[in-house]
């Protein structure tokens, strides 16, 4: 059975509703899928995983588009090289996601070569689309 990893950064509802419904599509699909907050990942939780899902990244606040949360940079300083784990992105907005996103993949480029796509939500719920890009990316 493939394993995915669902990591969380609960700022907000809408993200962690999304987390969710990532998770539940996953299982769904006949995937061992497990949704962890942030703080309280530990990298063994990534053993035998086939794909990571990551949130988070924004510090919340409308002055500062696109800025890294400090919780999310310590995070990733401390993930392992995901080398094998096929990994993707999701977030969640209100205005403008794309500057996020840009910003989450520049600080996972040391981390993983395989960085799929990125999954946007204005409302924490999965579109048909992002259903397709799922099944897509789990193969």
């Amino acid at each position: 059975m493939k394993k995915a990893v669902i990591i969380v950064q609960n700022k907000n509802s809408r993200t962690k509703r999304f987390g969710e419904e990532i998770t539940e599509f996953l299982l769904n699909r006949g995937l061992s899928a497990e949704l962890i907050p942030i703080n309280r990942f530990e990298p063994n939780k990534l053993e035998n995983a086939d794909y990571l899902l990551l949130s988070g990244g924004g510090n919340g606040s409308l002055l500062s588009f696109g800025q890294q949360d400090s919780e999310w940079l310590s995070f990733i300083n401390k993930l392992p090289t995901l080398n094998g784990i096929k990994t993707a992105l999701f977030a969640t907005y209100k205005f403008f996601p794309g500057g996020i996103i840009r910003k989450m993949k520049k600080y996972l480029k040391q981390k993983t070569d395989n960085l799929s796509f990125a999954l946007k939500s204005r409302d924490g719920s999965l579109t048909v689309s992002d259903k397709m890009d799922l099944n897509d990316f789990i193969g």
